[in-house]
């Protein structure tokens, strides 16, 4: 029945998911796990949606339903610190709006363009958060996936990086403010994973890395079978995927908020491996129980 109702992209479809995530954010306020409720908020997140829905249908990273959609947003459930707009926030949307043009570089339409905006909007998610700069080589594996190299091709992406960095350096030194700046290039850490030994996030992330593995599983030996453009998006994918988890290992700052980053790709690997899935009952069976351990936060 669940199956059947999400298999399809029906705008009536979306407006459940988005009902569904407000129930998320209205209860993750009244308990305490979201401090402001307004309507930037649910804004921000609508136009969040958007862009990853985008991301997903624009380069057939998936199949055309809404499992994706209905997943990341069960999966922002799990983790209700995210849902907040804040630095992490930010850094993650523009992230996003990186990787939308990293694996849009699979079609050769305005390649050098789009090859800048990598760089451009790269360099803008380093300034807000300089340890995104490790999904950067995303950029030259797609384009070794997608298109010949040349020059021009890896030179592009690398002026498009600076570009933010010289104008946010120059905001700095006129405001006699460079010693802001020079902070972005201290790569230091800590490696501090106590924020995640409580049950709650042990019980979340269990959840999250453990469908994702499984779902990575049953995708990966079926897709690397066949010569075709989803396979070359699938090893982006991949590589997406474990750069992301490389990102939240050297982080400096744990919240919780960070986890976000990881919701995306997550969700993109789910979402392949659910419509794997034969049998309805069993696949209604998943989404049920993936729904009930998204609640565990809200009754703890």
């Amino acid at each position: 029945m669940l199956t059947n109702f999400f298999s399809n992209t029906k705008p009536f479809t979306s407006v459940i998911i988005i009902a569904l995530f407000f129930c998320y954010m209205f209860s993750g306020y009244f308990t305490g796990f979201v401090d402001t409720l307004n309507f930037s908020s649910g804004f921000w997140f609508l136009v969040l949606f958007g862009l990853v829905n985008f991301i997903k249908s624009r380069n057939n990273l998936t199949f055309d339903n809404s499992y994706f959609f209905l997943i990341f947003v069960i999966l922002l459930g799990y983790f209700p610190s995210v849902i907040k707009i804040d630095s992490f926030f930010y850094s993650n949307f523009i992230l996003l709006v990186y990787v939308r043009r990293m694996y849009s570089l699979q079609s050769s339409k305005n390649i050098i363009k789009k090859l800048f905006d990598c760089g451009f909007w790269m360099g803008i998610s380093v300034i807000i958060e300089p340890f995104t700069i490790v999904l950067f080589p995303l950029t030259f594996l797609s384009i070794l996936m997608h298109q010949h190299i040349d020059y021009r091709r890896l030179t592009t992406p690398i002026l498009g990086f600076i570009t933010p960095i010289i104008i946010y350096f120059t905001y700095c030194f006129w405001y006699d403010n460079e010693q802001t700046f020079y902070s972005l290039l201290g790569f230091t850490t800590y490696y501090d994973f106590s924020i995640y030994f409580s049950f709650i996030y042990k019980f979340s992330l269990s959840v999250l890395l453990g469908f994702t593995f499984i779902a990575f599983v049953m995708k990966t030996p079926r897709t690397l079978s066949i010569k075709n453009a989803f396979r070359k998006n699938w090893i982006l994918v991949s590589i997406h995927l474990l750069s992301t988890i490389i990102l939240l290992l050297i982080l400096k700052d744990r919240s919780g908020e960070e986890l976000a980053y990881l919701i995306f790709p997550c969700a993109i690997v789910i979402a392949n491996g659910f419509e794997l899935l034969q049998k309805k009952w069993f696949a209604d069976l998943i989404l049920i129980v993936l729904f009930i351990g998204s609640l565990v936060h809200y009754f703890m």
